[in-house]
């Protein structure tokens, strides 16, 4: 409304500004919101080595979508990762076996499928299969040359990765089926994938265990065998056929305050896109 009084030039300008308003009101058009501000920064993720191809998959699409976002992914183990998370020491962690209760009270899990654990040995190994009974005899020391197995190497190197690694735990579930586990005195833990790799290479009669997955299968220096005459395959872990299987997650602290970006990518992991992903990477 123009009121009485107001100079002709002042009129004219609110009667403008009320016509451009008019106008707007009747072709249903607003003025635009503010453009959010995109996603960006340096981000940590670690966890566990079963993981580990899953999470670099979905970090690598999720900086494709938002590209000023930079991510730096790393294996430190999923015991390690829960630590880290709660010490606010990374964004994101990722784990490769089950959460205990007192786990789940302070981390938040989102699953991203199941990995396994693979039975390797030395590529000099005529062998392709060995029975659950057998690898018992092997890691209990009850068996200790490949003389008995089949083989005429005349002495077994086993290997085992440390307590805390979540292979390892999922392998003594399997193999020892509850009890507690009862291992030879001739069997040498290894620390990490690495000097797992290592060692098996370094020993024609040497057995130990790996996740499975691309970073396995592609390793010239060890060969996969079979179990219970079942490969480890993404096809066989999913339908159950594998046995030494274990499950993935993506965990976050129950108490941080968490940023837009790593909510963002949260319900990237959440969301089907991302379950697609995480289902592929193996």
């Amino acid at each position: 409304m123009i009121r009485r009084g107001m100079p002709r030039q002042d009129a004219t300008r609110v009667a403008g500004i009320a016509l451009v308003l008019l106008m707007l009101a009747a072709c249903g058009t607003a003025p635009a919101a503010p453009t959010p501000e995109p996603l960006s920064g340096t981000y940590t993720a670690s966890g566990g080595g079963g993981a580990l191809p899953a999470v670099q998959a979905l970090t690598a699409r999720f900086k494709e979508l938002h590209p000023r976002v930079t991510w730096i992914v790393s294996e430190s183990g999923s015991t390690s990762a829960i630590k880290l998370v709660l010490s606010n020491t990374i964004d994101v962690g990722f784990v490769s076996r089950a959460l205990t209760d007192s786990e789940k009270a302070q981390v938040t899990p989102i699953s991203i499928g199941f990995s396994g654990t693979a039975v390797i040995v030395n590529p000099a190994n005529p062998l392709m299969n060995l029975s659950r009974e057998q690898l018992l005899q092997i890691y209990s020391g009850d068996v200790r040359n490949w003389l008995d197995l089949g083989w005429t190497e005349p002495t077994i190197r086993p290997y085992i990765r440390e307590a805390n690694a979540a292979t390892r735990q999922t392998f003594e579930a399997y193999l020892f089926a509850g009890s507690v586990p009862a291992y030879g005195r001739n069997v040498v833990e290894q620390m990490e994938t690495e000097a797992m790799f290592t060692a098996v290479s370094s020993f024609r009669g040497a057995i130990g265990i790996a996740s499975t997955g691309s970073r396995t299968g592609s390793e010239s220096r060890v060969k996969i065998l079979k179990i219970d005459g079942v490969a480890g395959t993404q096809e066989n872990i999913a339908s159950g056929a594998y046995k030494i299987i274990r499950p993935l997650a993506v965990i976050y602290s129950n108490s941080a305050e968490l940023t837009p970006t790593i909510r963002a990518f949260l319900e990237f992991v959440r969301s089907a896109e991302g379950q697609r992903i995480a289902a592929t990477a193996f």
